[in-house]
């Protein structure tokens, strides 16, 4: 972060820039390329001997809401602390409040700060609203090493129709054998499928949801505070246009 507030500024709007960038990849991501968090491997396992093999199918998961996160981090807190860093540079030092989060200060801030913290997490809960969540449908366990969401896995079978000749009534010396040709249904194979999902529960996103309306709520209330200090009553309007206006107007 730059020293000097001219330095600070010269970087603050490309930083602001990345951030919003980030902000619009991940929303992208969330909404528009939900498939690229999910994973499958399918695998054909013959009861019969001498059957036919049928190849594995296999999906690869391309991310994790945690990784995509994790790779857009670095942008947005950058963004966010060179707007606040600008904030605070600039304000008097007097509209200033505590941050109080479920009874932890994070910090004295300004007015200006806190209202343009407010922004940012206005933007972050709706980027947040839109992370993709685990299908209900499917029970998912957690692979703490892996990182990502896999199901139990999913047991298909696979029948193909074969001809059989059923004798209906056994030959008699009077009657030739009476016999009726079908075609059954037989099991020669079964599917083994996981899924696996990069994908958080609705919990967890709820979960996250909630703490960024704690912090607005937080916000609000530090912003309040801190707009409650008595106004500097300045008289500079008048000097102003006089100057402009001076024998024209």
């Amino acid at each position: 972060m730059a020293n000097k507030l001219h330095e600070l500024l010269a970087i603050e709007q490309d930083r602001k820039h990345k951030a919003t960038k980030s902000i619009g990849e991940l929303q992208n991501l969330f909404t528009k390329k939900t498939p690229y968090f999910d994973g499958m491997v399918k695998r054909y396992i013959a009861m019969e001997e001498d059957s036919e093999e049928i190849p594995d199918e296999r999906k690869e998961m391309v991310t994790t809401v945690g990784k995509s996160f994790k790779e857009a981090m670095e942008d947005l807190v950058a963004g966010i602390d060179a707007h606040l860093s600008k904030e605070e540079t600039n304000c008097s030092g007097e509209a200033k409040a505590e941050l109080m989060v479920e009874g932890n200060s994070l910090g004295l801030f300004s007015a200006t700060s806190l209202l343009a913290m407010e922004g940012h997490l206005s933007k972050l809960y709706t980027l947040y609203k839109e992370i993709p969540t685990l299908d209900p449908t499917y029970r998912w366990i957690f692979d703490a090493q892996e990182g990502l969401y896999r199901t139990e896995s999913e047991v298909k079978f696979r029948s193909i129709k074969r001809p059989k000749v059923i004798v209906k009534y056994e030959a008699t010396k009077e009657h030739p054998a009476q016999t009726e040709l079908l075609y059954l249904d037989i099991q020669v194979g079964k599917y083994d499928t996981v899924y696996t999902s990069g994908r958080i529960t609705a919990t967890q996103k709820a979960s996250l949801l909630q703490r960024i309306e704690i912090l607005l709520e937080a916000v609000k209330m530090a912003r309040s505070k801190a707009n409650s200090v008595e106004v500097k009553n300045v008289k500079f309007g008048q000097q102003l246009f006089d100057f402009i206006h001076k024998g024209i107007i």
